[in-house]
């Protein structure tokens, strides 16, 4: 006789990927509860996604567990998911209601739940009903709970809260109207029902989504603010949370060619960082900002006399800072290095002062008007005459004396279907045509809050000069001809000078005669009021190139015209003898 000794080893198929246990016929209860088992060890690990698997698991094979129900109540808390929590706890109260059963630790988990969403007030009430339910030990939890509750609620709406209901009154009602705008139910509708009330046709029902324009310093306020925010709750740990913010857009991190770990790098990031801000809400839900901002200033006379000092402390510093701003700008400008200095007062005003506000730097238009006139300044004199220039030799003087290339082909370059480097977009590939994109888009932007005229002028000169530089010379025009309109306001005759002489330009690199014409006349009829020598002497000499420029395409045209009726003479002649020596003879009878 031999034994059949039982093979070890599964088949292969789908019963080799299933564990050995997993084929032994458990009874439902037995199964649910070692998953049971598995997430409360697992939870005491601190590996909650584990844990929350073979809870839910559990769940599946028995849901009217209400214990399995607790367990996983306490596992979303731990990972923010309180709604979740405080649903699973009213899930597990019913059950138990069903069997007219009660449990203290299931109604304290309800009154976490709410306290941990910020319902303050319904987690007094539930308090209060727990301690009139239960008895003895029982109550001494809720009870501890409760004078948390009220120590919390104290701190909210305190003698703290007046004072700062009193400092930020207009601010208040102005959130609160803007949270009754957004609650009011017909503003809310689709614009398919809209369009319906009044009798016309739903065309489109998407509304498009406007972007949420912010100027540089509501930005910067609110960047201020999350800083400020993390540092009272997060104390040295705060720069963590602004790194944490910052990996949600890093590109190192989520490489697109790592196809497998960024989508799970990037949502564990997310997730973790929602996490976070709904611990931190939590914290300021218990104690405002308002709150710490008070108890660390008890005295309302020492905290005005601490504000007053760090203001005056600001002010001094941004005027420092200014006065040096000032005397760099003077010494590029006696340097003559016009491409560092325009560089340097862009950084400055669209980094720097565009972030100070009136308070802090009183005489912030004084500043403005005299870096801005120091600029213009610079670009005025540039317009001088090179000594060594013949204008009557040279068919390019009026380009050389314009500081503009000649070397360079000016033609606008049309759209052939086809091929892609006639393209719109063909400009990314270029470094230098892509960097004024983004100049330009920097000034547009910086055009939308700008307050002052004379900064509107600089403004629209620099996208002209942009403009020019990549060749776009209706767009110079467009710019330069705002920028006019502009100097009006501020009554700027060195402004006005440069945007008419960026028409001139535009107009004598695709060699506009007339247009140029006409535009040197406009300059022209400014050098009274400059009283420059200078500028005067160089306008002259602009116009005179100009008209030499016309006579020579004026005697070219000429000539070229005689060229060609010398042609079509000489055609039409040997037509005619063509025609003399084809014609029938005819003989006398």
């Amino acid at each position: 006789m031999t034994s059949i000794v039982p093979n070890p080893i599964p088949p292969a198929g789908i019963g080799a990927d299933i564990p050995l246990w997993m084929k032994i016929d458990w009874s439902p209860e037995t199964e649910h509860g070692i998953y049971k088992d598995w997430g409360s060890y697992y939870s005491g690990r601190r590996r909650e996604n584990m844990a929350m698997y073979y809870y839910n698991k559990a769940l599946s094979m028995l849901p009217e567990d209400y214990v399995t129900l607790y367990h996983r109540s306490q596992t979303k808390r731990k990972n923010a998911q309180t709604e979740g929590a405080l649903k699973d706890c009213a899930e597990a109260q019913r059950i138990l209601k069903s069997l007219n059963i009660k449990n203290a630790p299931i109604n304290l988990e309800i009154c976490d739940a709410l306290y941990e969403l910020n319902q303050l007030e319904i987690a007094k009430a539930e308090l209060h009903d727990n301690t009139r339910l239960f008895k003895g030990n029982k109550t001494k939890s809720f009870e501890e709970r409760l004078a948390v509750v009220d120590e919390n609620i104290k701190n909210c709406c305190g003698e703290e809260l007046t004072q700062f209901i009193a400092s930020n009154e207009k601010l208040l009602i102005h959130v609160r109207e803007m949270d009754l705008k957004a609650r009011n139910p017909a503003q809310n509708k689709p614009l398919w029902k809209i369009l319906k009330e009044q009798d016309k046709c739903d065309v489109l029902s998407i509304q498009e989504i406007e972007d949420e324009l912010l100027s540089p310093l509501e930005i910067a306020r609110r960047g201020r603010a999350f800083d400020v925010f993390n540092q009272i709750y997060m104390d040295k740990s705060w720069i963590d949370v602004v790194f944490l913010r910052k990996l949600l857009r890093n590109p190192t991190l989520l490489l697109e060619q790592c196809r497998n770990s960024k989508h799970f790098l990037g949502a564990l990031n997310k997730k973790k960082y929602d996490e976070l801000k709904k611990f931190l809400k939590m914290l300021h839900a218990r104690a405002p900002m308002y709150y710490l901002r008070y108890n660390k200033f008890t005295n309302k006379k020492l905290m005005d006399q601490f504000r007053e000092d760090f203001l005056y402390r600001a002010q001094y510093q941004t005027s420092r800072n200014m006065r040096s701003v000032l005397r760099s700008i003077r010494k590029l400008r006696a340097a003559g290095n016009v491409t560092k200095l325009s560089k340097y007062v862009e950084e400055v005003m669209g980094d720097y002062v565009v972030l100070k506000t009136d308070r802090i730097m009183p005489w912030k238009f004084e500043f403005m008007n005299e870096v801005y006139n120091t600029l213009a300044l610079a670009f005025a004199e540039q317009c001088t005459v090179p000594p060594d220039m013949n204008r009557h030799t040279d068919k390019n003087a009026l380009l050389k004396l314009l500081r503009l290339p000649t070397d360079k082909s000016w033609d606008v370059q049309n759209f052939v279907f086809g091929d892609r480097s006639t393209h719109q977009d063909a400009d990314i590939s270029d470094p230098s045509l892509s960097k004024s994109r983004q100049m330009i888009t920097r000034l547009e932007k910086r055009m939308l809050f700008a307050k002052y005229s004379i900064e509107k002028c600089y403004l629209l000169h620099q996208i002209g000069y942009t403009h020019l530089k990549s060749n776009r010379f209706d767009e110079c025009c467009f710019a330069a001809r705002k920028g006019l309109i502009e100097t009006k306001n501020c009554n700027s005759l060195i402004w006005r000078f440069l945007c008419t002489f960026l028409i001139v330009k535009s107009s004598a690199a695709l060699h506009k005669i007339e247009r140029t014409k006409e535009a040197l006349k406009w300059a022209k009829n400014m050098l009274d009021d400059l009283a420059s020598p200078q500028i005067a002497h160089f306008v002259e000499v602009c116009i005179a190139c100009n008209e030499e420029e016309f006579n020579l395409k004026k005697q070219s045209g000429s000539i070229a015209s005689r060229r060609q009726s010398r042609s079509s003479n000489r055609s039409n002649m040997s037509l005619s003898l063509y025609q003399l020596s084809h014609l029938p003879s005819y003989t006398s009878t």
